[in-house]
């Protein structure tokens, strides 16, 4: 299994190697944390298409969408801090494509 990623910003891509298996494995969780609270952030968006939604345990309630934006901008603070910390102590490599 590859352990690399590849991102691209303002026309430049970039590929993200992490050093070892642990940073890689820290990378992986904090990545699939932000898709999930990135996910919940645009259902909570789409509430006000589809209201059904509302009956389902797991969707923020009202009352809870600002508990729930927060987790979301945590969870996106979290992996940039990590990327940014990472790639200061040389757990990732930043390699210009």
């Amino acid at each position: 299994m590859e352990s690399t990623m590849t991102a691209s910003t303002n026309g430049s891509s970039w590929q993200i190697e992490p050093s070892n298996a642990i940073a890689g494995i820290i990378l992986t969780v904090l990545f699939f944390y932000v898709f999930f609270r990135h996910f919940m952030f645009v259902l909570m968006i789409m509430d006000l298409v589809v209201g059904w939604l509302r009956k389902f345990r797991w969707f923020p309630k009202e009352g809870k969408r600002t508990k729930a934006f927060i987790h979301w901008v945590i969870a996106w603070a979290l992996l940039v801090g990590y990327m940014i910390g990472a790639g200061a102590a040389g757990w990732l490599d930043f390699v210009p494509q």
